[in-house]
């Protein structure tokens, strides 16, 4: 089966009842078991649609499941101290931390990979909340791609314009991203291999 990625923003558009049509289709192919949802864990630790965070991973779970997402796949992220959850997280090093590293490159090259160099850099305290506000929602969007790539995915579904520019699209699908994707994409294009799955498979 297709495997897709959700992004954060992805998560908010459902929630805010936003490009209600495009999502509908996907959650029926779901349903139907023509393609698998999946949902990186760092997603939890991104800003909720009214700015605030989730308080612990459960708040995260029983948003996902109010939206029709309770059986989307969840795929754990290597961990950073500070925004990552304990049991929603694996080690990281090594190939792992190399992908990483790759994939901030692409999407940040003017953001340090850590917070403590990011903040060094341009002279603020680590206190700093906007700076790490900022920090954070970089590294998200890293891990989110890591967890696609990692776990193998074939689409990633995000209206970040950020993951759709001409210099980095095709370097992040280099790294193994196959398709990166546009809600009002991704349907046809998962129903139309979903379909030449089903007929490979007769």
């Amino acid at each position: 089966m297709i495997k897709i990625t959700l992004d954060n923003n992805v998560i908010v558009d459902i929630e805010n009842k936003s490009h209600v049509a495009d999502y509908e289709k996907l959650l029926r192919l779901h349903i139907e078991r023509k393609i698998v949802l999946r949902i990186p864990a760092i997603t939890a630790s991104e800003r909720k649609p009214d700015g605030t965070y989730n308080s612990n991973f459960n708040e995260f779970k029983k948003r996902i499941y109010a939206i029709g997402l309770s059986d989307a796949e969840i795929l754990k992220p290597i961990m950073y101290w500070g925004i990552s959850y304990w049991d929603y997280c694996l080690w990281g090093g090594g190939d792992l931390s190399a992908l990483d590293a790759s994939i901030h490159k692409i999407l940040f090259p003017k953001i340090e990979m850590d917070f403590p160099n990011y903040c060094k850099k341009r002279g603020l305290d680590e206190g700093n909340t906007d700076a790490w506000k900022k920090w954070v929602n970089a590294k998200c969007d890293v891990l989110s791609m890591w967890c696609h790539i990692y776990y193998k995915g074939d689409i990633f579904v995000t209206r970040d314009r950020n993951f759709h520019k001409a210099t980095k699209k095709p370097l992040l699908i280099g790294l193994g991203a196959k398709e990166i994707l546009k809600p009002d994409e991704v349907f046809v294009f998962a129903l139309s291999n979903s379909s030449s799955n089903e007929r490979n498979a007769s």
